[in-house]
C-alpha cells in the first residue's frame, strides 16, 4: 500500500526535529507502527504521558484511512486506558476501519507489547476532507 506524506508530522514526519519519527506498515485491513518508549516522553518519572499514547492510537488510526487514498480529520477520540506505558518499553500500535459511511470513519485501536498485553485502546470517528 503507498502511504500518504507528510514530512513534518508530529508522528511520521522525519523532517520534525521533536517528532517522533515512526515508520508504518499496512495490510488490507490495518495499519500499525512499533514504538519503543523513550524517556523524553515522560509524564511521570517512567511513565510515557497519556497525550503521548492518545496521539499514537489517533495516528495509526488515521493511518489506515490514509492507506485507502482518502483524507480525514479526527472529529471524536476516545481513549481507554488499560494500565502505565513504561519507559523503555516496546509496544505495537496497531489501527483499524470498523466502519465506514460517505464521510464518515469508525475507527479503531489497540496499543499492546510484545506479548499481547493491552496498554490503552482507542475508538474514533473520522470526517472525510472534500478538499485538502
Amino acid at each position: 500500500m503507498q502511504e500518504i506524506k507528510y514530512t513534518n508530522c508530529f508522528v511520521c514526519g522525519h523532517d520534525n526535529p521533536i517528532g517522533l519519527k515512526l515508520d508504518f506498515m499496512y495490510d488490507e485491513s490495518a495499519a500499525w507502527t512499533w514504538f519503543d518508549s523513550p524517556a523524553s516522553f515522560e509524564g511521570y518519572q517512567g511513565v510515557i504521558h497519556g497525550g503521548i499514547i492518545a496521539t499514537l492510537l489517533d495516528e495509526v488510526m488515521a493511518k489506515i484511512i490514509l492507506s485507502k487514498n482518502l483524507v480525514a480529520v479526527t472529529a471524536d477520540l476516545s481513549i481507554r486506558y488499560r494500565k502505565p506505558l513504561t519507559v523503555g518499553l516496546r509496544v505495537k500500535a496497531t489501527g483499524e476501519i470498523t466502519l465506514q459511511k460517505s464521510r464518515t470513519i469508525h475507527t479503531k485501536a489497540i496499543l499492546a507489547d510484545e506479548n499481547g498485553i493491552v496498554y490503552a485502546e482507542g475508538t474514533a470517528v473520522y470526517i472525510v476532507m472534500k478538499q485538502l
